[in-house]
């Protein structure tokens, strides 16, 4: 009997810690159509929402509008799959794929930076996600309790670990679908004159919408462009075949792409911009889908967030040896006090910061596991993790390339508190491509010069 209870002990204990800490072990590893579906949930958020109906007024034609999204999810995809590759071979999350390229403590670095984005973000979803529920029930709670609420609610799934996010979005991605395209089909596809479309784009307060081909890629790769960097938090999970990650990825950049067109087609139909789009869904005007409707915008929100505050506890774990429920709780707790407070609101600038300075990792990581290491790439096995002691205490080529690639993502990401510089605005690629150019670009140097050391010796 005291075996069975230790076996039991023991695998809630697997349950709750998630293997943030080790590689994920092979008997752990799951189908890619349970991968899929996690990321399809991450994917259909809001904001696809949002952002759709931006691109759709701002480019004002389907045959651009489709193209943007193509081009965009096209970048997504592909670091992806790549970013996504490293974590399904070596089973461990992003924080603990940048100690081996940065050192033990250059990553405490990119952990906190990591934490706090993620960690942000979910306070700002679970404000957003109370103010849905308060247009839906302006008779209830305030939004102080109600921001509270959602934020601890949120956090629940994420106790689990990767099996409360798998279970979550398995449960939610099949209504929200449905509901999303039958609003779409319900509003029509009889769209506005593209002049009229472009006009409303040019007056919207308190900016106007992207008007070029350009700007809408950017827009939407750079809503996704987190996510995609980080993608090996979920994907350790995955079975390290390239098949597989690709066909998980393709298909969740493929639904992201039929949400934004979905708000495309509701913004070219209607003319509204996106801060009506509860009442498109909502009311019985347009989609007239009514509680339905809210149910769709919440469990997207939730779904989403769920991962922001997953990858956020996976980071601070890198950080404070804590049990990780009991991270989980603490953070989840104190991002929904944020929310309540409505602090967060002060601070979006700073947090879409963060978001531009996540990117360089993703280049910086690919750039040391492609090309310097190529073959050396650790295995997913959990003894050559625990004994690798070849990675140094802090890699400064690694952390000198990081904040050159920052910068450059920084100067030509369109900030307001960025130096104006550079006339035009690319958010979505520049600091991933400026981490890993400048990194390689270091490390050829560092061997050169070793070689002309040696040949002088």
């Amino acid at each position: 009997m005291m075996g069975t209870d230790q076996g039991v002990d023991s695998k809630s204990k697997e349950i709750l810690e998630d293997y943030s800490l080790r590689p994920v072990p092979e008997e752990q590893k799951k189908r890619w159509i349970d991968m899929a579906v996690v990321w399809i949930g991450v994917a259909v958020v809001m904001s696809a929402l949002l952002r759709g109906m931006m691109i759709g007024l701002g480019l004002g034609s389907i045959n651009r509008v489709l193209l943007a999204y193509g081009l965009g999810e096209l970048i997504l995809i592909s670091i992806m799959i790549f970013t996504g590759y490293l974590g399904a071979r070596t089973g461990l999350s992003t924080p603990l794929l940048a100690s081996q390229t940065f050192g033990s403590r250059g990553a405490l670095l990119i952990s906190l930076l990591l934490g706090l984005a993620f960690l942000g973000w979910f306070a700002v979803q679970a404000g957003l996600f109370a103010e849905t529920m308060a247009i839906f029930f302006p008779w209830s709670f305030s939004r102080v309790w109600l921001s509270l609420a959602s934020g601890l609610a949120m956090m629940l799934p994420v106790l689990f670990g990767f099996r409360g996010l798998k279970a979550l979005s398995w449960l939610a991605v099949p209504p929200m679908l449905l509901a999303f395209f039958y609003a779409a089909f319900k509003v029509g596809f009889k769209f506005l004159p593209r002049p009229e479309l472009i006009r409303l784009a040019q007056a919207h307060q308190p900016s106007p919408y992207p008007l070029n081909l350009g700007e809408a890629a950017s827009l939407v790769a750079g809503g996704f462009i987190v996510g995609a960097v980080t993608s090996a938090d979920i994907f350790r999970y995955a079975r390290p075949r390239w098949v597989e990650v690709a066909a998980a990825a393709t298909m969740a950049m493929v639904v992201s792409a039929l949400m934004q067109l979905t708000g495309s087609t509701l913004a070219m139909a209607t003319g509204l911009y996106h801060e009506e789009l509860p009442r498109i869904i909502i009311n019985q005007e347009f989609a007239g889908l009514g509680f339905l409707g809210f149910l769709a915008i919440a469990l997207a929100q939730w779904t989403t967030n769920d991962s922001n505050l997953y990858s956020s506890v996976l980071a601070f774990k890198n950080l404070v040896r804590v049990r990780r429920w009991k991270l989980t709780l603490l953070l989840g707790l104190a991002a929904s006090v944020l929310a309540a407070a409505g602090w967060l609101n002060r601070l979006s600038l700073f947090l879409s910061l963060l978001a531009i300075a996540c990117g360089p990792v993703g280049g910086i990581l690919l750039v040391d596991h492609y090309l310097i290491r190529k073959k050396n790439v650790p295995e997913r096995k959990a003894e050559i993790f625990r004994h690798e002691n070849n990675s140094p205490g802090l890699n400064w080529i690694a952390l000198i390339a990081y904040f050159l690639g920052f910068l450059s993502g920084w100067l030509t990401s369109g900030h307001p508190w960025r130096p104006a510089l550079f006339p035009f605005s690319i958010f979505a690629f520049n600091g991933i491509l400026g981490g890993g150019f400048f990194y390689g670009s270091l490390k050829l140097l560092e061997k050169y010069l070793k070689n002309r050391k040696r040949k002088e010796k």
